[in-house]
């Protein structure tokens, strides 16, 4: 049993993914597992994979998605994501993607904030994102300040850089029926519905610390929604729900909670 399960969802970026990897098999905290959930990515991703499956603390799952109407059903990360939750053994609970680098003491950092802090649930840390062009050199960098205790973190903090107990699951799984919500509507703020879900029970404990750094590139989904020309993917989804949506919903109920 790992102290830490690590959950890293993966599709189709095999310029990227195995620097991802490496920066958590290079982590000073050494008692982990890794959770690979590849979304049935192509020869060149999973080759790029490969030489990592020879380590025993990563576990790699490959999904059967095939079709472009499977890939638009639900969001896919967070299937994934809830997937590997049910696998986990660890104490404590953190995320990656295929575009993501860990700082190096990150594990270590967060481990010991929440083993030090018995009362926070959850733990974020500073990040910064850099963004891509199509030669991957960085044109733009926007530092994710960690400076407060956040109580509504939907779009302010990014999954990649939050860690949160176990403990917090089956309560999460009780009241919402999922962990991670599949609702396509949901398909670019995944993780803000996710924090939408936690916000409900528990704040946001801030490391200071620069602990990840996030690349948004021309594969990321958000980039994609920003594009004039739409892929064929970006057009299949339906209407997508808001920052501003889940953060006027999630103050207005701890308004009534407050009221009460």
């Amino acid at each position: 049993m790992a102290k830490v399960s690590i959950i890293m969802t993966s599709y189709n970026k095999p310029g990227y993914i195995a620097k991802s990897i490496q920066s958590i098999v290079d982590q000073t905290f050494t008692d982990f597992e890794l959770f690979l959930m590849d979304d049935n990515s192509n020869a060149e991703t999973i080759k790029a994979i490969e030489p990592f499956l020879n380590d025993k603390r990563i576990k790699f799952y490959q999904s059967d998605i095939q079709t472009m109407n499977e890939r638009v059903e639900k969001v896919r990360y967070a299937a994934l994501i809830n997937e590997a939750l049910h696998k986990t053994s660890g104490e404590y609970i953190s995320y990656a993607t295929d575009d993501n680098c860990y700082r190096k003491n990150r594990l270590e950092k967060m481990v010991d904030y929440l083993e030090s802090c018995q009362s926070a649930m959850i733990v974020y840390s500073a990040s910064l994102v850099n963004y891509l062009n199509e030669k991957n050199e960085i044109t733009k960098q926007q530092l994710r300040h960690a400076k407060r205790i956040v109580p509504v973190a939907p779009c302010q903090i990014d999954h990649c850089s939050v860690m949160h107990r176990s403990s917090i699951l089956p309560v999460i799984k009780e009241k919402f029926g999922s962990y991670w919500d599949e609702n396509p509507e949901f398909y670019r703020i995944g993780d803000a519905r996710f924090f939408w879900r936690l916000n409900q029970f528990w704040d946001f404990y801030p490391i200071e610390d620069i602990l990840d750094d996030n690349y948004i590139t021309e594969l990321s989904i958000h980039y994609q929604l920003q594009q004039q020309e739409k892929s064929e993917f970006i057009q299949m989804l339906p209407p997508q729900r808001t920052c501003k949506e889940l953060r006027e919903e999630l103050r207005s109920m701890k308004q009534q909670k407050t009221i009460k």
